[in-house]
């Protein structure tokens, strides 16, 4: 196989920027086009050392994938996986190490010719211990890799920048930064947490022109000729059951969507996922508790479950298979029993036996049951179908996006058919409307990037 050519356009553009930030579009092979350049330096410089850290499931299939996949077996034979299980690895010999971002501690402090953040978006806050973890990893090179860069807007871009090495990492830089382009539109109100948003006149190339020469921006939209990707709704009751509970809750809650998906607080968040479990016709009915024994069921609910089983039963009836997005571990449960009944082939993504892989890829499931935050990044399902249903909308863009690009990416064949279960008159509406607006901004950011 031989890249493409903006595929060797990222290569040879990272030989010349050793500060460098990769935002390309899901599905262009960033991976492969960085493993290339890992392969060149290290045939330049024997003795160069790299350090690889993604996700979880990325770091421990996609890059070791990957480097097999396009033959480069000098490069892999001199790579290990550093796992939880494995932590004595990061001691190993080996001059390129791949780690999971939460273990990324354990190289705090050390030096390598070259640092790749994959899923750069995992450090988009200065103040996280993954972030303060990384920047303290001593690096002559530093590349981060993503495919949506401002999933919440342009704050949270700066953060990405400084692990990459291209902006500052001071508190202080940062703050005059923010309060350059930023207003906390909260500020003298009564509310304890700041809401920024971008002072009138801001604008991608203003608020990032000082590191744009840095940045490399790739859309799938302009490389690769995929069929068109389809969104849709369906908008589902609730039962009387479910919308009697549903608005008692609300009005002892007093919940109210944020105007923004990034104005979330920690007690919203919380309040949100009540809200939004019971759309499912369930809630956890003690704080902090997502078990079995703490998950009340709403006798004769159900109604967005039922929807989802009749919508995958159409879908098996017509030869397809649909990759199906739940936020809850109850949703999970309750969802593959009602599967189980109506006698469809399901497998859920989780554990590191991939067999459910290989059997959505040969088309041997009808319904391939996934959970975002796990199932978002790096997975390449293509080859299995052409549907995704959410039955449940996270409201973390980053993963709605990604999560859709597990089969809108290149080897897709069909137009990907995006189906959103809405239950009316409820935060569900708001959520999905919330996803488009930024949806819309991220689309800005780009542009101003290329």
């Amino acid at each position: 196989m031989e890249l493409r050519p903006y595929q060797k356009r990222i290569a040879n553009w990272l030989c010349d920027h050793p500060h460098a930030c990769l935002s390309v579009g899901m599905g262009l092979g960033k991976t492969a086009a960085v493993l290339h350049f890992l392969d060149y330096t290290r045939r330049l410089y024997q003795h160069a050392t790299a350090l690889i850290v993604a996700p979880e499931r990325v770091a421990e299939t996609v890059w070791m994938q990957e480097a097999e996949k396009w033959e480069l077996w000098k490069l892999r034979a001199n790579m290990v996986m550093v796992t939880t299980k494995n932590k004595q690895d990061a001691d190993s010999d080996a001059p390129i190490k791949v780690v999971s971002r939460d273990n990324v501690g354990l190289f705090a402090e050390k030096h390598f010719d070259i640092l790749v953040m994959d899923e750069l978006t995992s450090f988009k806050n200065l103040k996280s211990q993954r972030t303060k973890n990384v920047l303290a990893i001593q690096a002559d090179r530093r590349i981060g890799l993503t495919g949506t860069f401002a999933p919440n807007g342009l704050l949270d871009t700066y953060a990405q920048l400084a692990a990459c090495g291209i902006a500052s990492a001071e508190e202080g830089d940062y703050y005059a930064w923010r309060g350059r382009w930023f207003v906390n539109v909260n500020q003298g109100r009564p509310v304890a947490f700041p809401s920024w948003k971008p002072r009138h006149g801001t604008t991608a190339e203003t608020a990032l022109a000082p590191y744009l020469q840095d940045i490399i921006t790739l859309t799938t939209e302009d490389y690769l000729q995929l069929p068109k990707m389809q969104t849709r709704t369906v908008d589902v009751e609730l039962s009387k059951a479910e919308r009697k509970a549903y608005d008692d809750l609300v009005a002892t809650l007093h919940f109210e969507l944020p105007d923004g998906l990034d104005d979330f607080t920690v007690s919203e968040k919380a309040r949100f996922a009540k809200v939004q479990t019971l759309c499912s016709g369930f809630v956890y009915d003690r704080d902090g508790d997502y078990s079995e024994d703490g998950v009340v069921r709403i006798k004769g609910g159900g109604a967005k479950i039922a929807e989802a089983v009749e919508f995958c039963c159409r879908a098996a009836g017509e030869g397809e298979s649909v990759l199906l997005f739940y936020n809850y571990r109850e949703t999970a449960i309750w969802l593959g029993e009602e599967l189980t009944k109506a006698g469809l082939r399901f497998a859920s993504v989780k554990g590191s036996n991939l067999d459910w892989l290989a059997r959505w890829n040969a088309g041997d499931l009808d319904v391939l049951v996934a959970n975002p935050a796990s199932a978002g990044h790096g997975l390449n399902l293509q080859a299995g179908g052409h549907i995704v249903l959410w039955l449940e909308l996270t409201y973390n863009y980053e993963y709605y996006a990604q999560a859709n690009a597990r089969l809108h990416r290149t080897g897709q064949t069909q137009p990907v058919q995006v189906w959103h279960l809405v239950a009316k008159d409820t935060v569900d509406e708001g959520v999905l409307k919330l996803l488009q607006n930024k949806d819309k901004t991220n689309k800005l950011v780009e542009k101003a990037t290329k």
